[in-house]
């Protein structure tokens, strides 16, 4: 099959620098190269357009852009779309005599062309889906203590072998289809339901992992066809929806853990020397769900003035009230430690940095505002804090506590010199 459009652009270049200029996007990039690699790939397309050429050399052409895009992590739905709008300039551009059977031509050209980089994309995808998911059951095998998240590496494995049949378009053996029968679910309505004393918690984990398999059985009607743009939709939500399960179930392991602990008898908040072990298993857990968690060093303003003023009673009745405070703020999931003196560690798993802050600001809105009464006097203290978001992309170290700790630690140091009473994050 050929193809030749020289009657649709034969103003050729004038084309070319209307569809770069209007429809194309190239991201993480370099300011200096930005879009100079892909006008080069469009102008090898332009070209061929404007002759008699074969449908694979299209095609290849078209290939070696997708792979360029790949290479620059341009998301599917970004070229997906640049495609779509080279086929609307092209068809804007024709002749207004042009038959139906040039029309339909190009609309099949064009459904080639987006066929052939989606199947791209989604081979790209499954690889990289693959290696993710040995990364995070590494994780999972690397935790200091594994109580319900254990199970969820049999759903990791699941999504595997997914993805493996997506690849092959294979039916064979399939994944199970049925939500209660595969390993996850046999677990989860038996002996689940006595692990998981929230029932509220089990239906959203319930009702997540029925949503999981009713994508895989769409991904099994639709396998031996050619829709991989949707097969790559499909297995995105496979994912999403796995990687919730994974965080539901890390969010009831640190329930559980934080139950364990031993506390600081004066405030209430987890001693210290779990700060290691917390800090490890949060950074698994984290890298095995896909999920950023917020690691916090919390220092109350001129507590010495506290103690010189009212007394060392006074200043531990101060420290015992922010941690009610923090307490009354926390997931049941969430921890605070006392890392020493009128310092304090907070961490919040499975949350991005904007929420983390939101969490954190009105800890420190609400301890500025609530004195705390002591013999006929109202003491007003402020907290400073240092914050940062961690987004686990590596296997754990033992280095790492004490990085990233220095990391916020130099936060709460940037949020004292600033004023206090504020929080610093970068």
């Amino acid at each position: 099959m050929t193809y030749n459009l020289s009657n649709i652009i034969s103003d050729k270049q004038t084309l070319l620098e209307e569809f770069i200029d209007t429809y194309t996007a190239c991201i993480n990039l370099p300011e200096s190269t930005k879009l100079s690699p892909v006008i080069e790939y469009y102008q090898k397309i332009f070209q061929l357009f404007a002759k008699e050429s074969k449908l694979s050399e299209i095609l290849t052409a078209f290939e070696e852009l997708a792979s360029y895009k790949i290479s620059t992590e341009v998301p599917y739905t970004i070229i997906s779309n640049e495609i779509y709008s080279l086929e609307n300039l092209l068809m804007m551009h024709m002749p207004h005599d042009t038959d139906n059977t040039k029309l339909l031509e190009l609309i099949k050209l064009f459904k080639a062309i987006n066929d052939r980089i989606a199947y791209q994309y989604l081979l790209e995808y499954i690889d990289k889906l693959i290696f993710q998911n040995k990364i995070r059951q590494a994780s999972l095998n690397e935790l200091v203590e594994k109580n319900l998240i254990i199970h969820y590496e049999s759903h990791l494995i699941w999504l595997t072998e997914l993805a493996i049949h997506i690849k092959e378009k294979k039916r064979e053996n399939f994944p199970e289809l049925n939500d209660i029968v595969c390993p996850f679910g046999k677990w989860l309505h038996t002996e689940a339901k006595e692990s998981i004393k929230n029932d509220a918690r089990f239906k959203i984990i319930d009702t997540i992992h029925k949503n999981l398999h009713t994508f895989a059985k769409k991904i099994y009607n639709i396998l031996e066809t050619q829709e991989y743009h949707i097969l790559i939709t499909y297995l995105e939500k496979c994912e999403m929806i796995s990687l919730s399960i994974g965080t539901e179930l890390a969010l009831l392991d640190h329930m559980l853990i934080n139950k364990k602990i031993s506390k600081d008898s004066l405030t209430g908040a987890l001693n210290r020397n779990a700060l290691h072990t917390l800090f490890e298993n949060e950074y698994e857990l984290a890298l095995a769900t896909n999920t950023s968690f917020i690691l916090a060093i919390c220092d109350l303003d001129h507590f010495k003035k506290v103690n010189d003023t009212y007394g060392h009673v006074a200043g531990d009745h101060v420290l015992a009230h922010f941690v009610a405070i923090v307490k009354e703020n926390l997931r049941a999931s969430d921890v605070i430690i006392r890392y020493g003196g009128e310092e304090f560690v907070i961490m919040l798993p499975a949350i991005n940095k904007e929420n983390g802050y939101k969490v954190l600001n009105k800890i420190r809105h609400n301890f500025a505002s609530k004195p705390v009464a002591f013999k006929k006097h109202n003491i007003y203290t402020t907290v400073s804090i240092g914050m940062i978001e961690v987004q686990p992309h590596h296997m754990y170290k033992k280095t790492f506590v004490d990085e990233y700790i220095m990391m916020a630690d130099q936060n709460l140091y940037m949020a004292k010199e600033n004023g206090r009473n504020r929080i610093e994050f970068y």
